[in-house]
């Protein structure tokens, strides 16, 4: 992609696309709520041609976090001030920079007339793209730190809302010798007396898990047996076993027989495991009476020894990865095994350079045919397919070689053993964040221009850095249609998430039960590292190519504005959302946003070397380095609180004293009677293992029901004396024994 042709070939397919994405989702989002409005309850939001537009964006920030939580609105506020400082950037560098580029020397054509690389070498114009970098950088600094400082007020808003597991803290690396809940109640006693209402251990119960997934399965075959014999009038039918019943092998059994026969067995075997308890695998949850003796507990070390008793505040319940945490490795194993993640991340970043190099080829057809012989037919296409091959082959091609490579480093940063869904998103956003810079952007930078002109340096070493300073703006016309490819194909589909309507279209018509039918149609967790690992790259590259070749800025305005549209219909209407950080995210991306600040002052600080502008260097000295110090004072100033998900300890002694201790107890005791703290198939009931999880109480219920709630203490007996606590672990331990002996 070289010029103006191979760019509109990129600009109409992506156009179509993308009314096409947007015609589907209008057509469909009101004929099937289910899919696309999942969270209103079969209901679509905002009915009438296009009204979700206005209804979305006229949506305020307090709506946002009343329904999606604080995460939510951070992540628009992300994508909010990444629209401002590229719409600025664009104001101010089209009438600026275009004209004194216009007006350059170099004498050249179509985008690289508007670019850096037509000012002649030593130009006294080079000092409008210096003097533009530091401006550009004041303003996206001070839109950073403004929004440093108001999530960080908003956390302080929205944090310590009083729930459940903010009454707990997770203990991970216990010694085997305290095994049971008594010996660790015992040893926490002593440290906080009278303040521990109930301890949870946790097991390995990997061949319960097995038998109640065997089970799940086995009653929705079963449910198609009997629906079947339904339509048959009740008459009994017959299938063949095995996989190859369809072509008339295999045993032939009544299907509601054989699956009623299997649940029986199975049902008791999954019976014989849970009553059998599994190996202690150092793991256990702390609820105490009070949100402050949490917060104080899950902030200091239980032990001299820091490579046990390492608590933390609890996460919510569906936060935790429970296959991670039955097999909790102990610290110096698991630093082991952080380094050998870090070992394979550098080879498949080293491996996919590969073919991130040899799609960057499609760019230059003359390169692509003296490089590999056999393409050398594509010079004979005509002049449109050319323009076809090199302007969306290439974008077409990366994007979905970053989409593969997206389930490695998922799970290549799960078996790390991180023990929480939100700790996964966060590590995940670094990681994909260094690949998508390294791998689209510099190997794109270096594959499509430095290596297309070392022939020319070798033999015309004078002319080096005349080559250079053209070549390296020229990059500039590929990240634009990499931007249009994301913005206008990508983004838009998110929005009908097409692969997943297929999917659900599929199985909904396939499905003869409701909980087919349910299954069919659940919408998928939102991710917030995959997502904000894109807007930084797209930052990045935006910011790194605003002095140098600004046209590529609006299409920066495009994509984030895309990307504010639909990912806050996805917040607040379709996806559900499995963990709740207040904002861990944005120190980091913050970090992200700064370090591509400082790729961008590197780069122009090349161009302008290149340009033989000695006194410009001079000036842009200093922009890295401030950055760079900047960025280190705002994540000390503000990041390191953020990254701590804990309630400040003011926010939870005043949170407790609005509150009654016999509500608490109540509110506590119905809580702790969900069983939230132990495994799934732990709780499950083995009589219909389909049945929907229980919600979690809320302390809403206690506002709107504070008489049940009085009613609930009371008829749990008395109030427990200030030493006593009110679930003492015989009577958790007696509880989990009873359930197993009645189900048996």
């Amino acid at each position: 992609m070289t010029n103006s042709k191979s760019l509109s070939s990129v600009v109409g397919p992506a156009l179509a696309l993308a009314c096409t994405y947007f015609a589907v989702f209008e057509f469909l989002r009101t004929r099937w709520p289910e899919f696309f409005s999942a969270r209103c309850k079969g209901k679509a939001p905002h009915p009438g041609f296009l009204a979700w537009i206005p209804g979305v964006l006229l949506t305020s920030e307090d709506e946002v976090v009343r329904r999606s939580g604080m995460d939510a609105a951070v992540y628009l506020r992300i994508a909010g001030m990444n629209i401002l400082i590229m719409t600025l950037l664009t104001l101010l560098g089209f009438p600026i920079l275009i004209p004194i580029f216009v007006s350059g020397a170099a004498g050249l054509k179509d985008f690289d007339e508007i670019a850096i690389s037509n000012l002649g070498q030593a130009s006294e114009n080079l000092w409008a793209p210096c003097i533009m970098m530091w401006l550009f950088t004041i303003i996206a600094s001070f839109i950073i730190i403004k929004n440093y400082r108001a999530i960080y007020k908003l956390r302080l808003q929205t944090i310590g809302t009083g729930e459940g597991f903010e009454y707990t803290i997770m203990i991970t690396n216990i010694p085997p010798e305290f095994n049971t809940e008594e010996k660790i109640r015992k040893d926490l006693s002593e440290k906080y007396p009278g303040k521990i209402m109930s301890v949870v251990t946790i097991h390995e119960e990997s061949e319960l898990r097995r038998k109640v997934d065997s089970l799940s399965k086995e009653h929705v075959k079963l449910m198609r047996a009997q629906h079947v014999q339904d339509l048959h009038n009740g008459k009994p039918t017959k299938k063949r076993l095995g996989y190859f019943g369809f072509c008339g092998y295999g045993e032939i059994v009544d299907p509601v027989k054989f699956h009623s026969q299997n649940i029986t067995t199975i049902k008791a075997e999954a019976l014989r495991a849970r009553a059998t308890e599994g190996t202690f695998v150092g793991v256990a949850f702390v609820t105490f009476n009070s949100i402050t003796a949490a917060t104080k507990a899950g902030s200091t070390n239980l032990s001299e020894h820091p490579e046990t008793w390492i608590v933390k505040p609890a996460p919510k319940p569906s936060d935790l990865i429970w296959s991670n945490i039955e097999q909790i490795r102990p610290v110096s194993i698991n630093t082991f095994v952080i380094v050998l993640k870090s070992a394979a991340l550098f080879c498949i970043c080293i491996f996919w350079s590969i073919p991130v190099a040899f799609i960057n080829a499609f760019s230059n057809l003359q390169q692509l045919s003296e490089d590999y012989p056999a393409f050398s037919f594509v010079q004979d296409f005509s002049p449109f397919w050319k323009s076809v091959i090199t302007g969306l082959v290439p974008g077409v091609l990366l994007v979905l070689l970053m989409l593969l490579l997206y389930p490695v480093l998922w799970n290549l940063v799960k078996i790390t053993g991180v023990t929480t869904y939100a700790e996964l998103d966060y590590q995940f956003m670094g990681d994909y964040y260094m690949f998508l810079v390294i791998d689209v952007f510099l190997i794109t930078l270096l594959s499509s221009s430095i290596w297309d002109t070392l022939q020319d340096i070798l033999e015309h070493p004078r002319t080096m850095f005349e080559l250079l300073g053209k070549s390296i703006p020229a990059v500039a016309v590929i990240m634009i249609g990499y931007i249009l490819i994301q913005s206008l194909i990508v983004e838009t589909e998110r929005i009908v998430r097409l692969w997943f309507l297929l999917l659900s279209f599929v199985f909904s018509s396939m499905s003869k039960t409701t909980v087919e039918k349910q299954q069919a149609t659940k919408p998928e967790r939102f991710s917030y590292g995959g997502n904000l690992a894109y807007s930084s790259l797209i930052f990045t590259i935006c910011f790194c190519y605003s002095c140098i070749s600004p046209i590529i800025l609006p299409f920066g305005v495009l994509y984030f504005c895309v990307n504010y549209l639909v990912n806050k219909y996805k917040l607040l209407y379709t996806q559900k959302l499995r963990f709740e950080t207040h904002g861990k995210f944005f120190p980091k991306v913050a970090n992200h946003m700064f370090t591509g600040m400082i790729i961008a002052h590197l780069a122009l600080m090349g161009v302008v070397l290149l340009k033989f502008g000695h006194w410009q260097l001079l000036i842009l000295f200093p922009l890295p380095l401030g950055t760079y110090l900047l960025s280190s004072y705002m994540y000390s100033y503000y990041g390191e609180d953020l990254q701590h998900i804990s309630m400040p300890l003011s926010a939870a002694v005043k949170r407790d004293t609005e509150r009654s201790d016999e509500l608490v107890m109540a509110f506590l005791k119905r809580w702790h009677n969900v069983d939230c703290w132990r495994q799934s198939w732990m709780t499950v009931n083995l009589d219909d293992p389909l049945e929907p999880e229980k919600e979690m109480p809320t302390w809403e219920d206690i506002n709107r029901n504070s008489v049940e709630f009085q009613l609930d203490l009371k008829d749990g007996g008395e109030s427990p004396r200030e030493d006593e606590p009110l679930i003492s672990s015989r009577d958790n331990s007696n509880r989990s024994s009873s359930r197993r002996e009645n189900k048996v």
